[in-house]
């Protein structure tokens, strides 16, 4: 069931900040983290939420699940003794929602390692990670689609993750290293400009030139001798992940 937009986001940043308070590094990701911080353009390209989700890091592991259970939501004990070492599933009796925490690295249709960039945010993972969980998806939603125009529709293109700034020289260098993440987001960026072709030219510009910065970026970025031999084999093997999905509710981010 769709939950109300302003229920949600009280519920998984009173999450957050508790979680910072007791030194539990937590932090928002998904569409309620983007609509946690590009209001603007959440409101201009409003989508359903079903659910919310997090990072933490594995070093934590025990304690993220402890403060989690004091904030009233139950561990899915089986699961997370599973598949604990990178990725742990609550339930949040009070939103009557599945709740998934990322450890370390996240891992769907391609892997983007976070462990080190935590800190460099609040609330949520940093914005240009935030459009990387987005762009690596295979199968693009029209809420996915929704949530990459919002991000780029507020934050102006930079070379740094910082208040309404999106750090495009990390993207750039993160794809300049890994073909087929580089191979879906080009497609993805495709899928976005026919997703803008039926926005109002005044909300379209900020976002479509905010898109096409991007995407010079990566672009004019020299690759690595792994993107180049991995180039060669193209699209003979493929060259991204389909994940399992594990959320009873429909999943996502």
């Amino acid at each position: 069931m769709p939950l109300e937009r302003e229920v949600l986001l009280k519920r998984a940043l009173h999450i957050v900040n508790s979680g910072e308070k007791e030194n539990v590094t937590i932090r928002l990701i998904g569409g309620a983290a983007i609509a946690a911080i590009a209001q603007e353009g959440t409101k201009l390209f409003p989508r359903t939420y079903k659910d919310f989700d997090y990072f933490g890091l594995s070093s934590q592991r025990k304690q993220i699940t402890e403060f989690l259970q004091r904030e009233g939501l139950e561990p899915d004990k089986r699961f997370n003794a599973l598949h604990g070492y990178n990725r742990l599933l609550f339930y949040d009796v009070e939103l009557n929602v599945n709740v998934d925490v990322f450890l370390d690295e996240f891992v769907m249709c391609h892997k983007l390692y976070l462990k080190d960039r935590l800190k460099t945010y609040f609330p949520t993972i940093p914005p240009s990670d935030l459009l990387l969980t987005k762009m690596q998806i295979i199968n693009l939603t029209e809420n996915d689609k929704k949530d990459i125009a919002a991000l780029l529709y507020d934050f102006k293109v930079s070379d740094r993750d910082y208040d309404h700034e999106l750090n495009a020289k990390y993207i750039a260098e993160l794809l300049s290293d890994d073909w087929g993440f580089y191979k879906t987001f080009t497609i993805n960026h495709e899928r976005m400009l026919e997703f803008l072709n039926n926005i109002k030219e005044d909300h379209k510009k900020r976002i479509l030139d905010n898109l096409n910065v991007i995407m010079k970026a990566i672009e004019d970025r020299p690759k690595s001798l792994r993107w180049k031999l991995r180039a060669k084999v193209g699209e003979k093997v493929k060259w991204y992940e389909e994940p399992e999905e594990v959320k009873s509710a429909g999943g996502g981010i």
